[in-house]
């Protein structure tokens, strides 16, 4: 069944908070009310224990007084001793009576009064017949230690009662450690699945807006979750198919303009070529130098063209690799010889070390790779400068390394470097600015072979590396 998402982010999180502090809620009330039946039932006990004890002591006391006050009168003959005795009476009945609503067992007790009753009705006989045999007082001792009894009785009460609410204590506090065991999990599973369902709607939101960043416009951006973000995912696609109309038409126009721009650039060419060997004439020294700066100018302004002809290729098109067994080192001087011109002019040495021969790959792709990276590291090598150029077995892979040892890559650039259209503007800016094409280029036809290119470290300039993996042909 799936989940139906609020109509509104602040509702979700409102519902989530909800469901999620219930359980704290239920574990909140249902400790308060166990702690208040503990309490109550703790009062009750040490109340009982204090009446008990105090009753206890008040028969005692009253007894003993009662016992003195019989004795004395029957010695005396004085009615405010009987008086005395009576009060007494008075007092010890009270706290017997209060006994028997505390004590559950009341058989002691019971007897205790009976006992009482016998010998006050003793007493009052003796009173009115004026009896001079009063040998009943002695049982005034008997009633002691019967009282004894009843006290002891009622501190093992005590003791039980407070043994039973300890016991209680400790089952309480087993019960809510249970419930605190069952629902606080409970409660951190609800705030985790509100998260999930918080989450995955933001996710996907990042997973589009990277896809745009990255100028993957094809597939559609559809947000479930609430209201208010399906609506901001609506808004996210529909930016989707503009930017992906501005991309087929950016690649448009730069094919169109490609193409437009090649045309009239080949009868420049051509006619430079023709100035330059000499066909309309003998040129002074003055006019080979301008007819040399428009032959150089114009294989440069071919080159650019060429970098967006093949970036809007590979932008639009699926590559297609045309495998074949080729001589890598042969491959690695073509593209040298392409640009030695500027590497006479420059006076450049070039260092290679060849280490791999054969390989597997598209001989046109990995010349394109070659020739931006080489002519990058021509661009940027100093006067007198060095370029190294070596092939080596890495495993599985076969590797090639373009270093030079020129100004190399600021930190920024680095992190730019293989942005299209992207031109560092840092201490390695020379006099010939380029498209910003080459490096994308060359990642692009690497990667299409299953390969990586990176820029390492290096103590002096910039240092390029390219593996590739070992193909086979069909």
């Amino acid at each position: 069944m799936r989940f139906r998402y609020p109509s509104s982010f602040l509702k979700l999180l409102l519902v989530g908070f909800s469901f999620a502090i219930v359980p704290l809620i239920w574990v909140f009330v249902n400790a308060n009310i166990a702690f208040d039946s503990l309490s109550k039932q703790s009062q009750i006990t040490i109340f009982n224990a204090v009446e008990g004890t105090r009753a206890g002591r008040v028969l005692q006391e009253q007894l003993h007084l009662m016992e003195r006050s019989s004795r004395q009168y029957f010695v005396l003959h004085d009615d405010a001793l009987f008086n005395n005795y009576n009060k007494a009476n008075i007092k010890f009945n009270e706290a017997l009576t209060q006994l028997k609503q505390l004590a559950p067992q009341k058989t002691n007790l019971n007897l205790l009064s009976n006992q009482i009753s016998q010998l006050n009705l003793s007493i009052n006989n003796a009173k009115q017949s004026h009896a001079s045999e009063i040998e009943f007082l002695n049982y005034f001792s008997q009633l002691d230690k019967q009282i004894e009894v009843i006290i002891e009785e009622n501190n093992t009460t005590i003791d039980a009662a407070s043994k039973q609410l300890a016991l209680n204590a400790q089952v309480t506090q087993r019960k809510l450690f249970l419930q605190s065991l069952v629902l606080i999990p409970l409660a951190l599973l609800i705030a985790a699945s509100i998260t999930y369902l918080l989450a995955v709607p933001i996710r996907r939101m990042d997973a589009a807006i990277r896809h745009l960043g990255t100028g993957q416009y094809d597939e559609p951006i559809s947000i479930d979750g609430p209201g208010d973000l399906r609506i901001l995912g609506q808004r996210l696609d529909w930016l989707r198919t503009e930017l992906k109309e501005l991309n087929e038409q950016k690649h448009q126009f730069l094919r169109h303009v490609s193409h437009e721009l090649k045309t009239p650039l080949t009868a420049i060419r051509e006619g430079t070529e023709l100035l330059h060997d000499g066909i309309g004439g003998t040129l002074s020294a003055q006019q080979s130098e301008i007819i040399s700066i428009l032959r150089d100018n114009s294989i440069r302004l071919q080159k650019m063209i060429e970098n967006l002809l093949n970036y809007t290729r590979i932008e639009t098109t699926q590559l297609k690799l045309k495998l074949s067994r080729i001589d890598l080192p042969s491959t690695i001087n073509k593209a040298l010889n392409i640009h030695a011109l500027s590497i006479q002019n420059n006076t450049l040495q070039i260092q290679t070390d060849y280490q791999v021969d054969g390989v597997v790959a598209d001989d046109e792709k990995l010349a394109i790779i070659l020739d931006n990276l080489i002519s990058n590291a021509i661009k940027f090598t100093p006067a007198n400068g060095k370029i190294t150029l070596s092939t080596h077995q890495d495993k599985n892979k076969w590797c090639i390394d373009i270093s030079d040892n020129g100004p190399g890559f600021s930190k920024i650039d680095q992190d730019k470097l293989f942005d299209p259209f992207y031109r560092g503007d840092t201490l390695h800016k020379s006099l010939i600015s380029g498209s910003g094409l080459g490096l994308t280029i060359a990642k692009d036809l690497v990667e299409a072979h299953g390969g990586y290119i990176a820029l390492i470290p290096s103590s002096e300039g910039a240092h390029f590396i390219i593996k590739m993996p070992q193909l086979e042909l069909k």
